[in-house]
């Protein structure tokens, strides 16, 4: 939970359309690295639901999106904690292939 929950349960409340949405996963450190990144198109919040089990601290929530095309990059990280290059994927689901 943060400061974009109101607005991802308004955006699912009111089915509003999202152009682009994305994740970036980000390793601690003094020079982080952003070792995930998943980018999405044509957006469209499905569900906001609390989430977190029994004696968590922290309010959780799980989020469900659908989209018409994802990408996903993973970067491996190398031994000096920098990028040792990346591995791509996509999909268009509007148009049934690759992307």
């Amino acid at each position: 939970v943060d400061r974009s929950s109101p607005n991802l349960m308004k955006f699912c409340l009111t089915g509003k359309h999202i152009p682009e949405a994305k994740l970036t996963v980000r390793k601690a450190g003094g020079t982080p690295l952003e070792y995930l990144k998943i980018t999405m198109t044509d957006v469209v919040i499905t569900s906001v639901q609390p989430a977190g089990a029994s004696g968590d601290e922290v309010i959780k929530e799980q989020v469900s999106m659908s989209f018409a095309k994802v990408k996903q990059e993973y970067t491996v990280q190398n031994q000096q904690g920098g990028s040792g290059g990346a591995v791509t994927a996509g999909f268009d689901i509007k148009l049934n292939k690759e992307a």
